[in-house]
């Protein structure tokens, strides 16, 4: 906002506008980052040093079912270890504009990392927001707290919300829930789904990985009460492609078919592990890598799509990530139209600095990425026609060679 006055009547203007639009409705005004697509500019949704933090990072995205978005992020005071809180912020809009910052749990020196989600949309408990996350003792983190549950291993917690994310269940310690007494650690950034297909419909299914770091492996928690009781599925074998897996992300597919999506770890490959599970997440094939989905070991997200354009309807995945090998760096969009097993080639769109993203649809034909971007200066959402990306994704396959 420009005015002709004197450099203290600019910013009276701007602060009383500023409070006149919270105080009207309830949310900031929108502040946009460079990164653009098809000529939108992001919104940036947290900010570091303007948030209350010096540091904001680990977004996740979820879209209620009533549209309302929901982004968890980490509040830090310094690195991945660094007194870091769960906060979160709200959007009525579809993401346009943001409520004001909420705290959900602070620890004081303890350090709470990698928000999870997942909202019921059936069954028992509809409408209830589960959010996980897990907790280190002040000094240390995944290099060396001990493995089972004493006060030198991490401790794993679950909050609930009923209102849509407004106001939340006090901090309920769930470790010997989720974690196995031989693991010293255990999480993953992102969200949990409820299975739709088969029958396991209606079923929680939450993505984890656990330590310790020399031998970390994958596993889901899963639900099939609407949360009020849960149990650990089988860990997913790291295979025979080098290296495990990491952070991880799930999706089902039509017929019913969980796959996973995770970053490769233990001198992995650079690019994603990937693996299936046909009975609702208990049991996987082994890992493999996908080296049609470059990784420079960084979260990524997927996420699953129905949706029928002029009358064709097309399923499948999308993939969201940095396409490089050697830096988190080209924030780019793949498309599959056969369940993961092939992909589109990479569509950019976020040049430059681009780390840690979750994908969510925010609207009908909407897709939203909640991404880190400016060298993580600021965590944005980015939107993008779903419509547009599967047209894309189809007319490069049109295009493709065959081969004789």
């Amino acid at each position: 906002m420009k005015h002709p006055f004197s450099a203290l009547s600019v910013l009276t203007t701007i602060l009383l506008a500023t409070l006149n639009t919270v105080q009207a409705t309830g949310h900031e005004p929108p502040r946009e980052t460079e990164a653009t697509v098809s000529g939108a500019p992001a919104v940036v949704v947290f900010e570091a040093g303007v948030d209350g933090y010096s540091h904001i990072r680990i977004p996740s995205l979820l879209m209620l079912e009533d549209g309302t978005l929901l982004a968890f992020a980490e509040g830090r005071a310094g690195g991945d270890h660094a007194k870091n809180d769960i906060i979160l912020k709200r959007s009525a809009d579809r993401g346009m504009t943001w409520g004001s910052l909420q705290i959900l749990d602070d620890q004081g020196g303890d350090s709470l990392n990698d928000p999870m989600a997942v909202e019921i949309r059936r069954g028992p408990n509809r409408g209830r927001i589960h959010l996980f996350y897990m907790s280190f003792p002040e000094g240390c983190h995944t290099n060396c707290v001990k493995p089972g549950y004493g006060p030198d291993s991490s401790r794993n917690w679950m909050m609930t919300s009923d209102d849509g994310g407004r106001t939340w269940t006090t901090p309920a310690d769930i470790t010997e829930v989720v974690r196995r007494p031989t693991s010293s650690f255990a999480g993953s950034p992102g969200v949990g789904i409820q299975l739709e297909h088969g029958e396991k419909a209606g079923r929680l299914v939450v993505p984890y990985r656990q330590g310790p770091l020399s031998r970390v492996q994958i596993y889901m928690l899963y639900s099939d009460d609407g949360g009020d009781t849960w149990a650990r599925g089988e860990l997913v074998g790291n295979g025979t492609d080098g290296g495990g897996g990491d952070e991880v992300a799930v999706a089902e597919l039509t017929d019913g078919t969980l796959i996973l999506n995770a970053r490769g770890h233990n001198g992995a490959p650079r690019s994603r592990k990937t693996a299936r599970s046909t009975d609702g997440g208990r049991t996987w094939t082994p890992l493999a890598n996908d080296p049609a989905l470059p990784s420079p070991h960084c979260m990524a997200s997927i996420l699953h799509f129905d949706r029928t354009i002029d009358g064709i309807r097309r399923t499948g995945l999308l993939y969201a990530g940095p396409w490089s090998t050697n830096g988190r760096v080209a924030g780019s969009i793949a498309v599959s139209l056969d369940g993961g097993r092939t992909w589109s080639k990479p569509m950019e769109v976020v040049p430059g600095s681009f780390a840690y993203s979750q994908l969510s649809m925010i609207g009908d034909g909407e897709v939203g990425l909640l991404y880190e971007g400016d060298k993580y200066a600021r965590i944005a959402l980015l939107r993008r026609s779903l419509d547009a990306l599967i047209g894309e994704s189809v007319a490069d396959a049109s295009t493709a060679p065959t081969t004789p």
